[in-house]
């Protein structure tokens, strides 16, 4: 919860803050007040209320446990969007603070702020900072990118299945590839493909990398425990059912973990 200070507002660097950073990172924008037709500062989060409406109310709870404060809840008429917006000087310029860039996400290329990221040589002299700090924040992080521009699928024909992250800023991908694999989760090599912006109708290069190795995926679902994943499961069980497999199926490998969530 955020606290008091001579210099504004803190919050602790932990899992809960490093998820919302991945969350506005995916589906999130911050803007300052006098940029452009922003009369005020503002904390934006858009997300699909038809679909998603069990994630949408997670999020709002997220925002309330962190800065205790009650989003404004901003209902778009003409399509399945959310809006959850906190309008909050002092907010929006601790999470500046914290990494985030205010404005246009894909011109700025956004990336995952230095605080939860290490590189490999990091984490190999930092063993128990590491396991410490560090890996719960990465793990908070992925689960935020993965909930919003990521998405978890069943491969038809292969009957697996598989995850996926997408964003139109190279280096924020990359970021992703080089947290799972400071977790060792093997992902596959970025690609990309032209994409259509639902908000300005304008063509971009999106940028995405996979998972589809069944015991990284486990692994994925096990460490990082996305609400993408708690939501849709029930869904993914019953594609696989009708495919003559199951999730034990599609998961089945020789990784194993207690306290497994997919067994």
């Amino acid at each position: 919860m955020f606290m008091n200070n001579p210099n504004g507002y803190y919050l602790e660097e932990n899992e809960s803050l490093a998820e919302l950073i991945g969350i506005l990172l995916g589906d999130g924008h911050l803007h300052k007040k006098g940029e452009k037709s922003y009369l005020g500062s503002v904390l934006s989060i858009s997300l699909n209320r038809i679909e998603e409406s069990e994630y949408v109310e997670y999020v709002r709870q997220l925002l309330i446990s962190l800065f205790n404060e009650k989003p404004k809840l901003h209902v778009r008429i003409d399509s399945k969007s959310i809006d959850l917006k906190i309008y909050n000087d002092q907010i929006i310029d601790f999470m500046i603070l914290k990494g985030l860039l205010t404005g246009d996400k894909v011109k700025n290329q956004i990336s995952v702020p230095n605080w939860i990221k290490k590189d490999e040589l990091w984490i190999i002299n930092n063993q128990k900072n590491w396991e410490l700090k560090y890996r719960s924040l990465v793990i908070g992080c992925l689960r935020g990118l993965v909930d919003t521009d990521g998405s978890i699928y069943v491969d038809h024909f292969n009957k697996i299945i598989g995850i996926g992250f997408k964003n139109a800023s190279i280096s924020l991908v990359h970021d992703f590839k080089e947290m799972c694999k400071s977790l060792k989760i093997r992902t596959g090599k970025i690609t990309e493909s032209p994409y259509i912006s639902k908000s300005s109708n304008k063509i971009y290069i999106a940028y995405q990398v996979l998972i589809r190795a069944k015991n990284h995926v486990k692994k994925f679902l096990e460490l990082i425990r996305p609400k993408k994943w708690e939501f849709k499961r029930e869904e993914i069980e019953k594609i696989l059912n009708s495919l003559g497999s199951s999730i034990n199926q599609a998961l089945k490998s020789k990784y194993k973990r207690k306290d497994s969530c997919c067994s």
